[in-house]
């Protein structure tokens, strides 16, 4: 159904990880989606650590995430694309589920050869674009590492982009710059988000708007502490399911429940315009 693409051209990091992995959560926990969280990264596996480790178990609603055999990881997946074997089936097989019928994750290349990365990475469009047959949307955790020929291949068929940035003069302007040279950044299926976004600053995502004089006014999603905790030991999950609890009360946990909600929402009724040809 929809193909939407975290993206970040910023030197530093940009909470983009951690940002795709609340929004995949919510949207799986909140909504009958199924959903794809693919991560493209090269040596990185911050995207699967938040999910799980080695120690982690989960039940009732959720599936053991060592129930399938990956072991062959994203590279056995890129032989059967080779060979011209694959289909949506054929990529579900080398997931590993999260939620039950609702959040996959295609783990990124093993591979630590930079040039057998550049090659898989080759492929990464290909697969989206065939695992977007069988998922109701495919989200794209897109690294900054990825030649630009493979990457543009992925932002092309993306129906949705998102562009992350952080909460400074530096990475504001580094977008502005980008808007100003690429007409890619003018498109209006571009979007923005606002990492580890702090509501005290005064680069507030209004204000950016603002300077930025963008129409749509860039979603945020808030830094905090006990979800960075949580994802740095696997659990996301939980921390989903403790705050849902929490809700009702005036606390940086449902403060960032409601933020995140919104730019769920945000990204939903995105994918409603595209859908119906106005963006």
């Amino acid at each position: 159904m929809s193909i939407i693409t975290f993206i970040s051209e910023d030197i530093k990091e940009t909470g983009q990880t951690i940002s795709i992995s609340a929004i995949a959560t919510a949207m799986a926990i909140e909504h009958n989606y199924k959903i794809l969280l693919f991560s493209t990264e090269f040596m990185d596996k911050t995207l699967e650590n938040c999910f799980w480790n080695s120690n982690n178990r989960i039940t009732g609603l959720f599936t053991k995430a060592n129930v399938m055999d990956v072991s062959n990881g994203l590279e056995g997946l890129v032989r059967t694309f080779a060979s011209n074997r694959a289909s949506g089936d054929t990529i579900r097989s080398y997931t590993k589920p999260v939620l039950r019928d609702r959040l996959d994750i295609l783990q990124a290349p093993k591979t630590v050869d930079f040039k057998e990365y550049m090659n898989v990475s080759s492929y990464f469009s290909q697969i989206i674009d065939v695992a977007n047959s069988v998922y109701d949307i495919v989200l794209v955790d897109l690294s900054k590492k990825i030649p630009k020929q493979n990457k543009d291949k992925v932002l092309n068929i993306s129906d949705l982009v998102v562009v992350n940035f952080n909460q400074n003069m530096t990475s504001i302007n580094r977008f502005l710059k980008l808007k100003q040279n690429d007409e890619f950044y003018r498109k209006s299926n571009v979007l923005l988000n606002i990492g580890r976004y702090n509501p005290n600053s005064k680069y507030s995502n209004k204000n950016v708007a603002r300077y930025l004089k963008e129409k749509n006014i860039p979603m945020v999603v808030p830094y905090n502490i006990l979800l960075a905790d949580e994802c740095s030991e696997g659990k996301i999950i939980d921390y989903f399911l403790k705050v849902q609890r929490m809700e009702g009360y005036d606390n940086k946990d449902t403060y960032f429940v409601k933020q995140l909600r919104n730019t769920t929402q945000s990204l939903e009724y995105k994918m409603q315009e595209k859908m119906n040809g106005l963006i």
